[in-house]
């Protein structure tokens, strides 16, 4: 499966807020030769709220590249992707690109811990538990 991380998933992996649900998922990602993608924009998310909670630039670009290196490819946000979350229907606009790139990059899945936010956006969203149980269950 070709999955989109969002940003709150390796949040809670690298700054150990749901780490045991995050760490299992990705645990299973890898075993079963899931392909994980991030967005640039996750990319300067991560950094941006890491340094937030460690007060520590070291430290935030350090995570910052643990999450580039746990994820198989970094998708950038297009033009297409930024103008049509200018008139789509998801509130945040952070989220429509993360949706906007996930389709434009025929991903399977989103992962998120904010699945509210996702509703009707075209592709299936699930959150790291929902796929751990789903997952523990083959």
């Amino acid at each position: 499966m070709r999955m989109l991380i969002d940003t709150n998933v390796f949040l809670d992996f690298f700054l150990n807020r749901d780490f045991d649900e995050a760490d299992k998922m990705f645990q299973y990602c890898f075993e079963k030769n899931n392909q994980l993608y991030i967005t640039s924009l996750s990319l300067r998310d991560i950094e941006y709220a890491a340094h937030h909670a460690v007060h520590d630039k070291t430290i935030s670009k350090a995570i910052q590249r643990k999450a580039y290196n746990l994820a198989h490819k970094v998708i950038g946000i297009s033009a297409d992707a930024a103008i049509n979350s200018l008139f789509s229907d998801i509130d945040d606009y952070e989220d429509s690109l993360q949706i906007e790139a996930a389709k434009e990059a025929l991903l399977d899945c989103i992962v998120t811990n904010n699945k509210k936010d996702f509703k009707n956006c075209g592709i299936a969203v699930f959150t790291p538990k929902e796929l751990n149980e789903i997952w523990s269950k083959q």
